[in-house]
């Protein structure tokens, strides 16, 4: 009688401690000889309020603390963080957020976008998974509202994919935001060598140096096509008609190496190109 009085003394102190928060729960033993004790199991009530987020399922595995089952789409120990990938290529950038993410705020397609809001988004397949991604080019990186930033031996390329409150009429909104931010860095000085030693050789290197001339012809025409020339000084031109002037080199085999250009052009009142009225047309180039 006196051991089951202290057994009954001892269970009313564990209950007192333990009853009102409904966190613990006693397993009296069996066994009545001397020596007996009581054993203390963790109740399913730690996972209430469930502390995993984005709908994370939470269970509780023997003597250790709430584990987090994630929907798809989510990670870390909360489900607080989202399934991304990112890849930094030599020709470009594409990141990728699993589509699952933005199914389970109710985020839609349209609304989902980089810093820029020109720069969409689109769904992508990659190892049998939907993601919703955007890839970043040297043609559009600077459009779609790229941070560049550099010190003297990296330079960093900084953007990210967000969405945007969708108009509406409704007063209150259940609808997420969402905004992964990401970066590539590349290294723009690197010191390579040759797989093999070189070999010094002396040789000898001549140039030839010789002057020659190339003969230019100007000439007026009557319209863009420059099949119907002026015939001049016979023909006389409206002063209201539009003038096509054609430069053209003739000639020798090696004009295809040179490219004519016109540095300036001026009109004169007679045929001296000196004459004291001159109208200029075209000024360094």
């Amino acid at each position: 009688q006196e051991r089951t009085l202290r057994c009954l003394l001892l269970a009313s102190a564990l209950c007192l401690a333990g009853c009102d928060s409904n966190q613990s729960k006693l397993l009296g033993s069996a066994d009545p000889r001397p020596g007996a004790a009581l054993r203390v199991e963790r109740s399913p009530a730690a996972c209430l309020p469930n502390p995993c987020q984005h709908q994370g399922k939470c269970q509780l595995l023997e003597d250790s603390l709430p584990v987090c089952s994630c929907k798809p789409g989510f990670t870390g120990p909360l489900c607080q963080d989202v399934v991304m990938k990112l890849a930094c290529k030599e020709d470009h950038m594409k990141m990728m957020v699993r589509k699952e993410v933005f199914e389970h705020l109710r985020i839609p397609l349209e609304l989902v976008h980089l810093r820029s809001r020109a720069c969409r988004v689109s769904e992508s397949r990659e190892e049998g998974q939907l993601f919703w991604a955007a890839t970043l080019t040297r043609e559009n990186y600077t459009a779609c509202g790229s941070l560049i930033q550099q010190n003297s031996s990296h330079v960093s390329y900084c953007n990210g994919i967000e969405s945007e409150w969708a108009a509406g009429t409704e007063v209150i909104s259940r609808r997420a935001q969402l905004r992964v931010d990401f970066s590539c860095i590349y290294t723009y000085e690197e010191v390579v060598k040759l797989p093999f030693a070189l070999t010094a050789v002396d040789k000898l290197v001549q140039f030839v140096v010789r002057e020659e001339h190339i003969n230019i012809s100007m000439r007026l025409y009557r319209s863009p096509a420059y099949l119907q020339p002026y015939q001049l000084p016979a023909t006389a031109i409206p002063i209201t008609a539009t003038l096509y002037v054609l430069l053209r080199a003739e000639g020798q085999q090696q004009l295809r190496h040179f490219q004519l250009s016109a540095e300036e052009c001026w009109a004169t009142a007679s045929a001296a190109p000196d004459g004291g009225l001159r109208h200029s047309l075209i000024e360094e180039g």
